[in-house]
């Protein structure tokens, strides 16, 4: 339609959303704290020691590491690309809880953490959310079970709010497939 769109919560996913997409966008200036502490200085470190070793960023990471990157996707485009890609070593620069799901996808790979901007033992040089490990099943049934309150929405209001979440959904099932990008 030529409207702007309000972006939240993640600036660094709405930036690159942004280029990818040319949507005219206002980014929220948010960050994801695991994403946002990973640095390019430190990835361009990490890679001269490992010069053969491909880089896997999730798009919230900020725009210079993922300028480095050689692919660039969700978590699931991630796992496919560590399977995909053909390295052998794989820098990844997301949350590490994707590790394990990672090396399902690729068995004979060598996966190594791409380095955060945070000291080593503090909560930032540890690439890994705290907010995300307290979701389970069991909070969710509970979460499910306890809700009590319903919100009523007119007819109109709803077919409105339908059409950017359909875009959304429909352009996820488009663009199912991580973006590669050159090598460094």
């Amino acid at each position: 339609d030529g409207k702007k769109i309000l972006w939240a919560p993640d600036k660094y996913l709405g930036s690159y959303l942004q280029k990818e997409t040319g949507a005219d966008m206002i980014l929220w200036n948010s960050a994801c704290v695991v994403h946002e502490e990973f640095k390019s200085k430190a990835l361009k470190d990490l890679k001269i020691i490992h010069p053969d070793a491909g880089i896997l960023v999730h798009p919230e990471a900020p725009e210079d590491v993922i300028n480095m990157a050689d692919a660039v996707g969700s978590t699931s485009q991630l796992i496919k690309a560590a399977k995909d890609l053909n390295y052998n070593k794989l820098i990844v620069a997301t949350d590490k809880s994707i590790f394990y799901k990672m090396q399902m996808a690729a068995p004979g790979k060598e996966l190594i953490e791409a380095p955060t901007g945070g000291a080593s033992s503090s909560c930032k040089s540890c690439a890994h959310c705290p907010w995300m490990a307290l979701n389970s099943l069991e909070n969710l049934h509970e979460c499910v079970l306890s809700l009590h309150n319903e919100i009523n929405l007119d007819d109109e209001l709803i077919d409105k709010a339908k059409k950017p979440l359909d875009r959304m959904l429909n352009f996820n099932a488009y663009d199912n497939t991580f973006t590669q990008r050159k090598s460094l």
